[in-house]
């Protein structure tokens, strides 16, 4: 539109737009999402972020300096919730303390901890998440606490041939954002930049995968057992409540629902079916209940002996 209206009402039409990304959109998500479903109001702070983020890209230098000045007061939104974590920090660590007794998973216990002290909200899930993302994908090279300290442990990664597919795949990765970074940097250097760090980022979500998948194992202590796939998903549970363990060859399918917890989406060797349904913590979206998984573990044999000596 701003392309092919005369150049003496440009000015008027990025205007409009402008008006519409910081009012109408955020005005429409509102009284479409927030209160006919009864989300949380904070999310509110995201959507505006992304509008101006989103305006800012694509309108006139001119409409550019009001944004700028309009980030300004979503500045002070973003200092006023860090100012609130950080009085809530002492009563976070002690509820963080107090799940790491009960189970040795910085993961999960920091979410559990910002569910409790700072409410079960998107926004503070989201917050966690990335943190676990962070701390794997920069820290990469730290030995992992074993959640069981007294148990036998299974890798997930090495029949799978992760890690070379991993290496295929990042390749892949920065050959496709350095000649994406050149190709937008013919049309606008902050987009260049702004697509260059996102996919910088990508990598480091990226690395965590692959080290929380090689760190994170299966873990099988007298009572109980402890089943997942780096930071993707958990279960825990006794071995008591296994009902029965199966070995995949092939691609499994099944008129019986199950939960896909391959390292790929449709991956797996293991079929796990348990007597009563357990609980499936993800990393991102809300937790689930299944009676079986389908999973990745390296030594079958050693694993399936494992569950019935308990």
């Amino acid at each position: 539109m701003l392309h092919t209206v005369p150049l003496s009402v440009k000015n008027k039409v990025a205007n409009g737009l402008l008006a519409d990304f910081i009012l109408t959109f955020p005005a429409l998500y509102y009284f479409l999402i927030v209160r006919p479903l009864k989300v949380s109001i904070r999310r509110m702070l995201l959507v505006v972020s992304l509008c101006c983020g989103f305006a800012y890209l694509v309108l006139p230098q001119h409409q550019r300096e009001y944004i700028l000045q309009i980030r300004k007061l979503t500045a002070i939104a973003e200092l006023l919730f860090i100012i609130y974590a950080v009085t809530k920090f002492n009563t976070l660590r002690k509820a963080y303390k107090a799940h790491q007794l009960l189970l040795t998973d910085p993961v999960f216990n920091l979410r559990a901890a910002m569910a409790e002290v700072m409410g079960e909200s998107v926004a503070v899930k989201i917050i966690a998440s990335e943190l676990a993302v962070l701390r794997y994908g920069l820290l990469f090279w730290r030995k992992e606490t074993p959640a069981i300290k007294a148990g036998r442990s299974f890798s997930t990664h090495k029949e799978f041939g992760y890690v070379a597919i991993w290496c295929i795949l990042l390749t892949a990765v920065t050959v496709e954002t350095v000649a994406f970074h050149f190709l937008l940097m013919k049309w606008s250097h902050i987009a260049a930049n702004i697509v260059t760090s996102l996919s910088l980022y990508g990598v480091i979500f990226f690395v965590a995968d692959l080290s929380a998948v090689i760190k994170r194992r299966v873990l099988i202590s007298n009572e109980q057992i402890i089943l997942r796939t780096g930071l993707r998903w958990r279960v825990c549970t006794g071995l008591s409540n296994i009902s029965t363990v199966e070995k995949i060859s092939n691609d499994y399918h099944s008129a019986d629902p199950f939960f896909k917890g391959g390292i790929s989406k449709n991956s797996g060797n293991l079929l796990i079916t348990f007597k009563e349904p357990v609980k499936v913590d993800k990393l991102y979206g809300a937790s689930k209940e299944a009676d079986s998984i389908l999973m990745n573990i390296d030594d079958f044999e050693s694993f399936a002996l494992q569950i019935k000596r308990a």
